[in-house]
C-alpha cells in the first residue's frame, strides 16, 4: 500500500509539474510550434548524434571506474549500467536506478555492496567536475565581462550549495571520522520496523562508499582519467544548447555564453529536489536563457533539449532495458533446463 501511495505521489507531482509547463507555453504554442515545425532533418540529427557522444562519454567515465577495480570488466557491460541508470532514473522516478545497475553487474560476479560504491563514487566524481567546469566558466565569463543581467544571486547560491554537498561528499568518501560520526547518527533514529530497513540499507550504502572510495583513490591514473573524462564530457554536453539555438535559427547567446549558462544550469538543477529528472531542469533553463533569448525563443529551444537529452535517452535505454532482460530471462531459462 505504501509502495502505490509514493508512486501515486510522484504521478500527481508529474501531473503538476506538466500543467505548469502548459500555463507557461499556452499563450505562445503557436509561436513555439513554428519555431520547432522549421527544424531541419539534418539539424535534427546532428543534435542526436551529439547526445549519443555524450552518452558514450558517460559510459567511457563508468568504464574506467568499474575496471580499475575488475580487469574483466567490458565496455559493451559499461553501456548496460549506463543505460539502466537513465531507464531507473526516469521510469522508476530516481528509486530504480541503483538496484537495476547491481542487479545487471551481479551476473558478471560483481557484488551489490561494490555496485553500490562505485556507482555512488561516479556520482560524486561527476558533481565534482560540475562545480569545477562551472567555476572555470565564471571566472572566465567574468574576465571578458559576461554577467547574467540580475541573476548572479542565484549563480552564487547554486554555488555555496553545491560546493557544501561536495566537501560533505568527499568528506564520506575519505575521513573514515566522518565514516562512523554518521554511522552513530543513524544508529540513534528511532528502532521500529520502518526505521529499521532504512538504517540497516543507510549504513550498508555508507560503508561501500567508503571502502570502495579506498580502493579507488589509491588509483590516481584512474582518478585523473575519470576527471578529465568528466570534464570532457560536460564541455561536450554544454555544447548542445548552443546548437539547438543555432538549428533554430537564433543569433544568442554565443557559444562561451551558452557554455557558461549550461553549467550553471547543472550546477543549479544538482542542488533542487526533482522527480524522475523533471522540474528544475527546465526551471534553470528559462532562468537563465530567457536573460539572453526572448520567451518564445527560450521555450522552444528548452523543448528541443529536453527533447534530446531527455527524452531521446530515455527511449534509448527502453530498448535497452528490453534488450538486457529478455537476454537474462534466456539466461535464465538455459540454466533451469540444464538442471532437469
Amino acid at each position: 500500500m505504501k509502495k502505490y501511495k509514493k508512486i501515486f505521489t510522484k504521478l500527481i507531482t508529474i501531473i503538476v509539474l506538466l500543467v505548469l509547463i502548459f500555463l507557461i507555453f499556452r499563450n505562445d504554442y503557436k509561436e513555439i510550434f513554428s519555431c520547432i515545425k522549421n527544424i531541419s532533418t539534418a539539424g535534427l540529427l546532428i543534435l542526436l548524434g551529439m547526445e549519443i557522444i555524450y552518452l558514450l562519454l558517460d559510459t567511457t567515465a563508468c568504464y574506467i571506474l568499474i575496471r580499475s577495480r575488475f580487469a574483466s570488466f567490458k565496455f559493451r557491460q559499461a553501456i548496460g549500467v549506463t543505460f539502466l541508470g537513465i531507464f531507473g532514473n526516469t521510469a522508476a522516478f530516481s528509486a530504480g536506478i541503483i538496484p537495476l545497475q547491481s542487479y545487471y553487474l551481479y551476473k558478471y560476479d560483481i557484488e551489490v555492496g561494490e555496485t553500490v560504491g562505485l556507482m555512488n563514487l561516479k556520482y560524486v566524481f561527476h558533481k565534482f567536475s560540475i562545480f569545477i567546469y562551472a567555476a572555470a566558466m565564471l571566472l572566465l565569463n567574468s574576465l571578458i565581462g559576461v554577467k547574467i543581467p540580475g541573476l548572479m544571486k542565484y549563480v552564487y547560491l547554486g554555488f555555496a550549495v553545491s560546493g557544501v554537498i561536495i566537501i560533505f561528499l568527499i568528506l564520506i568518501c575519505t575521513l573514515e571520522a566522518v565514516q562512523h560520526l554518521l554511522l552513530n547518527l543513524i544508529e540513534k533514529l528511532p528502532n521500529t520496523d520502518k526505521w529499521e530497513h532504512r538504517k540497516k540499507l543507510w549504513s550498508n550504502n555508507l560503508k561501500s562508499i567508503y571502502e570502495e572510495s579506498k580502493n579507488v583513490l589509491k588509483n590516481k591514473n584512474c582518478c585523473i582519467k575519470m576527471l578529465l573524462t568528466n570534464l570532457l564530457k560536460l564541455s561536450w554536453f554544454y555544447t548542445v544548447p548552443f546548437v539547438c539555438v543555432k538549428v533554430l535559427g537564433f543569433s544568442a547567446p554565443t557559444f562561451i555564453q551558452t557554455q557558461f549558462l549550461a553549467a550553471i544550469m547543472l550546477l543549479i538543477t544538482g542542488v533542487l529536489p526533482n522527480i524522475a529528472g523533471m522540474g528544475p531542469a527546465e526551471f534553470a533553463f528559462v532562468l537563465l536563457f530567457s536573460a539572453f533569448l526572448g520567451k518564445v525563443e527560450t521555450s522552444s529551444a528548452l523543448i528541443l533539449y529536453r527533447s534530446v537529452t531527455y527524452f531521446f535517452p530515455f527511449l534509448l535505454s527502453i530498448l535497452v532495458f528490453l534488450y538486457i532482460k529478455s537476454h537474462i530471462m534466456n539466461e535464465t531459462k538455459n540454466i533451469n533446463q540444464l538442471k532437469y
